[in-house]
């Protein structure tokens, strides 16, 4: 096992534990990485690889289903009055947009409204005061979405107003029971025995669109239609995609979504983002598409991504459109600086557990302290909590690395938050200010309890070992066959040895580092280390191998290979 450490101070091990001969033939190389993410049982099923709409389980093996297609009919029918609230990020807004889309088609008058909570007002989950504004409203069925599953509160005061809850989530934690009075449909739940219980939350709507349009002529059209707002929302939201359905739903979604028939509001979107109609990638969704979307949850309201997304004409749309692009810039700026606030607050050896924070009006905006979170817990291989102050209360965002659950971490301190909820690798919670330090303390203690030292060891792995030779197109696309990537599925990672860096510059005034090497099988090939640019003193002239992900970068019709780094060590001698 070769462990010498990276330029950013991490080990780089083969992803089975054991170091294994330099590859250079593509069919033996794409076996590697094959044979270590799927089972005996998938590889061997000849349509894992071609995900279709009969991967799509029927809806109606949720259990839940039957009475939530009941209720929802009767309201249609009778004219009631149907709000949906959900989160205010991908998942929650896609959610809300394909279930407004099947009320409206299955119901021409439908008394149908939406509510997403403002993060700055009403902070996260299903509250009681929208509960309380919907008795007030007379609505008659709220269908929540992405949250509701942890707030019997809410669901609490919403039925002794007289308001029935359908709940459509997945943040169940192992063990947790549902909250009694509503409907729920959410596939980790006890006695429910869906195939699938890695759905997002706007797979669990998709699925309940799916039941509603079980007799529509044009239900086929119309899915395919929602894929498109599915596929976003699932690989925003990072659920696995080892099923066959969450394949399907981002294989097909891709699919539609490079179709280039849009609504006004989705064509606005993918232009502000920058992305390729034709070229749209599971990156592109992740790193482009995603973040503008969420960039109005976190710096304002959500609603104007809905607003966007149904917009009836071109103008209306790119008017929008430029508005969310403008926040997403402004979540930027405000996310560099937090993180250079927050680093600094670290010491050169951290704690089992990272906690950071500071007052909301000093920089530490609430609306991207998750992100901020995510950007420590990398750099420093720890879970990682960054906290927003107001006043005597803090709003926290936490991260966390695979083998250490955030949710079950918080339940061990849970008598000391005021709210929590999440995932595996990502939850939010509110904390009294007096019990920050308490806080800080019984995290390092659980964490240093319940892993393996190794966990915390600072450790990057990759796929296959291969020389710079044996870099093709023929090989990126016999990767890219692989797909679709997400979480549980990620891009193969190429530790690539022996490349020249005699051809580098920096990019965006230092920030970027680009080196350009050729290849007995490919000439000019393009590596690019985003916010590395420190790191060029280091690198100039000298010999080394790339941690990384090859693509095809497409330039005026022109395309390329390219390697998207990850990390980078000096060969030795």
């Amino acid at each position: 096992m070769n462990a010498s450490v990276s330029m950013t101070g991490f080990e780089w091990h083969h992803v089975t534990r054991t170091e294994l001969k330099e590859l250079r033939d593509i069919e033996e190389i794409v076996r590697q990485c094959l044979t270590q993410r799927w089972s005996r049982e998938q590889l061997n099923d000849p349509e894992w690889f071609q995900p279709s709409l009969k991967h799509l389980h029927d809806p109606f093996l949720m259990l839940g289903m039957e009475a939530a297609v009941q209720r929802l009919k009767q309201a249609l029918q009778t004219g009631q009055r149907i709000r949906i609230i959900t989160d205010y990020d991908v998942d929650g807004t896609t959610s809300s947009l394909i279930l407004q889309a099947t009320l409206k088609i299955l119901g021409d008058h439908c008394a149908l409204d939406y509510h997403i909570p403002d993060r700055f007002l009403e902070g996260y989950g299903f509250s009681t005061l929208a509960a309380e504004r919907a008795i007030q409203d007379k609505v008659d069925l709220i269908i929540t979405a992405d949250i509701g599953i942890r707030d019997q509160a809410a669901v609490t005061v919403a039925r002794q107003g007289g308001v029935d809850v359908l709940i459509c989530d997945h943040h169940l934690p192992p063990g947790e029971d549902v909250p009694e009075g509503a409907m729920v449909l959410c596939p980790p739940q006890d006695a429910c025995s869906y195939p699938n219980p890695h759905l997002a939350a706007c797979g669990v709507s998709l699925k309940l669109a799916q039941a509603m349009l079980a007799d529509h002529p044009k239900r086929e059209s119309i899915l395919r239609s929602m894929l498109k707002l599915a596929a976003i929302g699932t690989i925003s939201d990072m659920v696995p995609l080892t099923t066959r359905e969450n394949r399907a739903i981002v294989s097909l979604g891709l699919h539609s979504l490079n179709q280039g028939r849009h609504n006004p509001g989705l064509q606005a979107l993918l232009s502000v983002s920058g992305v390729q109609s034709g070229r749209i990638n599971e990156g592109d969704i992740g790193f482009q598409i995603g973040p503008r979307i969420n960039a109005a949850g976190r710096m304002a309201d959500a609603k104007i991504v809905v607003e966007l997304l149904t917009s009836k004409t071109p103008q209306a749309a790119k008017t929008l459109a430029e508005r969310v692009d403008t926040m997403n810039k402004k979540r930027k700026e405000v996310q560099k600086t937090l993180v250079e606030q927050a680093l600094s607050q670290i010491s050169a050896n951290p704690k089992p557990f990272i906690l950071v924070c500071g007052p909301e009006e000093e920089g530490w905006h609430r609306g991207v302290v998750g992100i901020v979170a995510s950007r420590i817990m990398h750099n420093t291989h720890r879970p990682t909590a960054v906290l927003s102050i107001q006043g005597d209360r803090a709003v926290g965002s936490m991260r966390s690395l695979d083998g250490i659950h955030c949710v079950a971490l918080l339940e061990q301190v849970s008598e000391l938050l005021t709210r929590f909820g999440g995932h595996a690798n990502a939850a939010g919670f509110t904390v009294p200010v007096e019990h920050l330090a308490t806080l800080e303390s019984r995290l390092c203690e659980a964490v240093s309890q319940t892993i393996e030292p190794h966990t915390l060891r600072k450790i990057k792995t990759y796929d296959v070992a291969i020389p710079a030779d044996a870099l093709s197109m023929e090989l990126e696309s016999a990767l890219g066959s692989l797909g679709p990537f997400g979480m549980g599925n990620k891009k193969p990672m190429l530790l690539i040895r022996g490349v020249s860096a005699g051809h580098l510059r920096t990019l965006s005034g230092g920030k970027h580092l680009k080196l350009v090497f050729n290849t007995s099988q490919s000439s000019n090939i393009e590596a690019i280390w985003w916010n590395q640019g420190d790191f060029s003193s280091q690198m100039e002239s000298a010999t080394v191998d790339l941690l990384g992900q090859l693509e095809l970068n497409e330039w005026r019709g022109q395309q390329k290979l390219q390697i998207q780094i990850e990390d980078v060590r000096l060969c030795t001698p």
